[in-house]
């Protein structure tokens, strides 16, 4: 038994945006996420590779390919080990159909969202749906900010495929959504 994630990965136009503003931060001297451009679906922890590999397969061979938007920023708080930073995100709009394909991905396994997925779980009502850009040192979130609010990541997106990592993050497999 390991611990899982499952992503949402996004249109290549939407993924070159957010790289090149991670590229920008990193170079300002901020830290990036070791990780391709995703939304968090899931983390599971203590589960089994092969069912949760089924099951997003099953989900992904049933689902549409989605247009989501990317129009505002989000920020997780500093906590535990990390008071000196936060998790700057983009957040994708609530929309119906997307939230909808949120929940229905954790119809499953939800009981296995613990500790590494408690940001994720729907068993509280209150997921934090993301998508992380940096971390950054609480004093120095308004000018990332800035950075973020000049560059061109803002918009419409697409959301392509589920993938699944095991954590330390390493790739199991990718599932694409059907067209």
């Amino acid at each position: 038994m390991s611990n899982y994630v499952v992503i949402a990965r996004l249109d290549e136009e939407t993924e070159q945006k957010i790289i090149n503003l991670q590229n920008d931060l990193a170079v300002a001297g901020y830290s990036i996420p070791d990780w391709p451009p995703h939304i968090t679906i899931a983390a599971y922890e203590n589960f089994d590779k092969e069912p949760l590999c089924k099951w997003t397969s099953n989900f992904s061979s049933k689902h549409k390919k989605m247009k989501i938007a990317l129009h505002s920023l989000s920020i997780l708080p500093p906590g535990g080990e990390h008071s000196e930073t936060a998790v700057l995100c983009l957040e994708p709009a609530h929309s119906k159909p997307f939230v909808d394909f949120y929940y229905s991905f954790h119809e499953k396994y939800e009981e296995y969202c613990t500790g590494v997925g408690e940001f994720n779980s729907i068993s509280n009502d209150s997921p934090v749906i993301h998508s992380t850009i940096g971390i950054i040192k609480v004093k120095e979130l308004q000018k990332a900010m800035e950075r973020a609010f000049c560059s061109n990541v803002f918009g419409q997106a697409e959301i392509i495929a589920l993938e699944v990592y095991s954590l330390p993050k390493q790739f199991v497999q990718r599932y694409e959504l059907i067209e």
